[in-house]
């Protein structure tokens, strides 16, 4: 398969990799199918995103992707950080097949698992 510059650059030199500790917020995220894997944490300063960092398993779109999150987030508030979607990732990391998009990319599953609120029941 082959995987646009952007992306492989991202997997094969990811950045920021690791936990940050303490962190303001976490979560991580499984695709039940496939099994890849995205945790994100975050530290905060106020409502912005002052750093992340990623732990991944799965394939190379899982990884850049994680990597590609922790550049693109700080500076985001918690907002516009809820608004990204896991298309526009793919779109900024050179382009991806829908599928791919689906069980790998998982950064707007993560965030929202991080920052959204919880909903009230009936």
């Amino acid at each position: 398969m082959s995987y646009p510059p952007l992306l492989l650059d991202h997997f094969e030199r990811p950045r920021n990799a690791g936990e940050l500790d303490p962190a303001d917020a976490a979560a991580t995220v499984r695709d039940p199918q496939r099994g890849d894997t995205l945790a994100l944490s975050f530290r905060l300063e106020g409502d912005r995103i002052a750093a992340v960092r990623f732990r991944a398993y799965g394939c190379p779109v899982t990884i850049a992707a994680g990597s590609w999150a922790t550049e693109a987030l700080p500076g985001l508030t918690i907002r516009e950080a809820l608004e990204l979607t896991d298309e526009a990732v793919a779109r900024a990391l050179g382009g991806l097949a829908e599928d791919q998009i689906e069980r790998s990319v998982l950064v707007e599953r993560v965030i929202r698992a991080a920052f959204a609120p919880p909903s009230s029941g009936p």
